[in-house]
């Protein structure tokens, strides 16, 4: 009954934020019709930019999903996996950083496979907070400290939000 509290409440936060944005976009096109058109492109063309390689991740890993079998994937991270669940999601999540926009439909594919909660927020937070592969990267730009920093409070964070939603959801 909670959940479904919740889900509808998420739900009209997403038509709330669909609303705000068209009337943000409007405004804006009041304003200057000729700097929203050209912020609209920009935007089309970034999203064209990344939109082979977020097909590419959400091919791979449905592939990945319809060949392991439910009861494999169960065992290894679902309810009853325990700690070691918990530490290969958060693993597998840290390997790489990948936005929301392609991480949050990867939860909601573990979801339908009926993987716990806990287990996917983990996965999704350390999916886009940690980055084992980036962080040459980061190393590069930020500087070994910095790197090493927001990385560990990455997960950190993600940690303390499994363990929240664990007790939230009393999984």
């Amino acid at each position: 009954m909670r959940f479904q509290k919740l889900l509808v409440s998420c739900t009209q936060m997403s038509y709330a934020l669909w609303i705000i944005t068209a009337l943000a976009v409007i405004l804006s096109f009041i304003k200057d019709k000729n700097k929203s058109l050209h912020a609209l492109k920009i935007a089309a063309k970034k999203f064209l930019n990344i939109l082979p390689l977020f097909l590419v991740i959400m091919a791979a890993f449905a592939i990945s999903i319809t060949f392991i079998p439910t009861e494999a994937l169960s065992k290894i991270i679902g309810k009853e996996s325990g700690l070691i669940g918990v530490i290969i999601s958060l693993s597998v999540g840290s390997i790489s950083v990948m936005p929301g926009f392609a991480a949050y439909p990867m939860g909601a594919a573990l979801k339908m496979q009926g993987i716990p909660y806990f287990i996917i927020a983990g996965f999704v937070l350390s999916l886009m907070n940690v980055g084992v592969v980036s962080f040459p990267l980061e190393q590069k730009f930020l500087g070994t400290k910095v790197a090493i920093i927001r990385n560990l409070l990455g997960l950190f964070v993600s940690v303390l939000v499994l363990i929240i939603i664990k007790l939230i959801f009393n999984e």
